[in-house]
């Protein structure tokens, strides 16, 4: 009895494997926990950056992407958010501004700065 109760466990077992992989090998794709679009406010607190402005991004198994429009043309979104949801994302390039902060579930904040401004935001799902 002990050795058919054991037989069936590593069977089930086996299946449980060998069906994992099939979804792996599959191209399914685990959805990550921020994945989807995204809306987001930014504030400036100090530097002649204007007062703040508002945009739309979208997150894709941890990867940051968009483009925001404005007074200064089109500028590039790129960035990364770890599993728990602490992230940095930078708008502009190198000469841009960077956001550092944190999110959690529908929701997120931080800071940023650039060369002469610095300020908070507010980003929340879509």
């Amino acid at each position: 009895m002990k050795r058919w109760i054991l037989a069936g466990v590593a069977m089930l077992a086996t299946a449980v494997v060998g069906g994992g992989e099939a979804l792996a090998q599959g191209g399914f794709h685990a959805r990550g926990p921020f994945d989807g679009g995204w809306a987001i406010d930014v504030r400036t607190a100090s530097g002649p950056c204007g007062t703040g402005f508002a945009g739309e991004y979208s997150i894709t198994e941890g990867r940051i992407a968009g483009r925001f429009t404005g007074g200064s043309g089109v500028r590039e979104v790129t960035g990364s958010v770890s599993p728990e949801g602490s992230f940095e994302m930078r708008i502009g390039g190198a000469d841009g501004i960077v956001l550092t902060g944190q999110l959690r579930w529908r929701v997120g904040w931080g800071e940023w700065e650039s060369a002469g401004c610095s300020g908070s935001f507010m980003t929340n799902r879509r």
